[in-house]
């Protein structure tokens, strides 16, 4: 890929935003793509949300001292922190996720070919939320609607899943193949979503390179 532009965060405030957001339009005009920005922007935006609530609520299990990893407690952690997991509550505690440096990095590699851009928080994505993930995105690819979606697979733990079902049906409007949106841990432990947009046949995904 060609060149890479990185933003670093603790949470997602309106200069944040608006640097992405600049970055993503710079970057789609000068492919002649403009039109993509503003979706891709939509998802990214929604990504970023999930990371940062992530982040957050490893720093309300840690300061319960709860084991997020064991399930039963992760389930209760969960229904007990769902009021504090807002978009609205994260700025609050931005000063925690400062101390405890849970942090969010959004990378983006460009090309004529195509972009790739990467989400990446440093907190590990459990084998509970994996699983959990995995299920919205196998079920998520089968909606073309998203009201449908949220009345039918609605969860009361994680929420409705809505942000994984948005970003795949956007993806599908732009006619990216939604297999392109990768998401899992990384060998450092940190959790990482990789999302892909090809712009010419010559794209070559990092997945078929090899790159997890």
């Amino acid at each position: 890929m060609g060149v890479a532009k990185d933003v670093n965060f603790f949470v997602l405030n309106e200069d944040v935003e608006r640097k992405i957001e600049s970055m993503l339009n710079e970057i789609f005009l000068q492919y002649g793509k403009s039109e993509y920005a503003g979706v891709i922007f939509t998802c990214i935006k929604e990504l970023i949300i999930n990371a940062a609530k992530a982040n957050l609520k490893r720093v309300l299990f840690e300061e319960h001292k709860m084991n997020i990893d064991d399930e039963k407690e992760y389930i209760a952690g969960m229904l007990r922190f769902r009021d504090e997991l807002t978009t609205a509550n994260i700025l609050k505690y931005e000063s925690k996720l400062k101390t405890r440096n849970y942090w969010v990095q959004i990378s983006v590699e460009h090309s004529v070919d195509g972009v790739c851009i990467e989400v990446t928080n440093n907190a590990h994505i459990t084998k509970i939320e994996e699983q959990r993930l995995r299920e919205k995105l196998k079920k998520a690819m089968q909606y073309t609607d998203i009201a449908q979606f949220y009345m039918e697979q609605g969860d009361e733990i994680e929420g409705a899943g809505m942000g994984i079902a948005l970003v795949i049906m956007l993806l599908k409007g732009l006619g990216v193949d939604p297999s392109l949106f990768r998401l899992g841990n990384t060998e450092e432990d940190k959790t990482l979503i990789r999302l892909e947009i090809p712009f010419t046949k010559n794209y070559i995904s990092k997945r078929d390179v090899g790159v997890h």
